[in-house]
């Protein structure tokens, strides 16, 4: 009779931690890094197809309040690595990416003679201003632009990546 009551303190004991097991399996799904936002990022890119006489146009560039897009770096072979900022899991906790925080310079790259990319870093901005220029500096054209983004990618607690309409920008002869 003794091992009838040990045979079942036992299964009531394996029972109390399986019960514990999952309990602590579900607190832990919903904690606060449930709500955590993984530590990524993306570039949102702007097509600005030229319409007209390009032979002219040197460089495109897209202003946002003052600040303007500079032409793409070119890639260099440096050892040194890009600096970047690490997030602990206290910062994911709370953090949240505002897709219209502009962080990072704008960069214009010539795709061919009638197209353009602007990376725009997770900037997703509504109105702007496209120029083109010649080599001596000439406004070629400028026009104000109302963009429509799209999110394509992430959430939309988190953000991610967003894509908008081609622009076309006419230039005048």
């Amino acid at each position: 009779m003794a091992n009838t009551g040990l045979a079942t303190a036992g299964k009531r004991l394996v029972s109390l931690g399986a019960a514990f097991i999952a309990s602590a399996v579900l607190v832990g799904c919903s904690g606060p890094m449930m709500n955590a936002c993984p530590a990524i990022g993306w570039a949102n890119t702007l097509t600005v197809t030229l319409n007209g006489e390009t032979d002219d146009v040197s460089l495109v560039q897209l202003c946002i309040d003052g600040e303007c897009s500079t032409p793409a770096p070119s890639q260099s072979h440096s050892d040194e690595s890009a600096p970047g900022e690490v997030l602990g899991p206290e910062d994911l906790a709370t953090y949240t990416p505002d897709p219209r925080a502009v962080e990072l310079p704008y960069f214009a790259s010539k795709i061919s003679d009638h197209s353009w990319e602007i990376a725009l870093s997770m900037s997703s901005p509504r109105n702007v201003t496209l120029r083109a220029f010649s080599a001596s500096g000439i406004v070629l054209a400028d026009e104000d632009v109302t963009l429509n983004w799209v999110r394509v990618g992430g959430t939309e607690r988190c953000g991610g990546p967003e894509e908008s309409a081609p622009v076309i920008l006419v230039i005048s002869s």
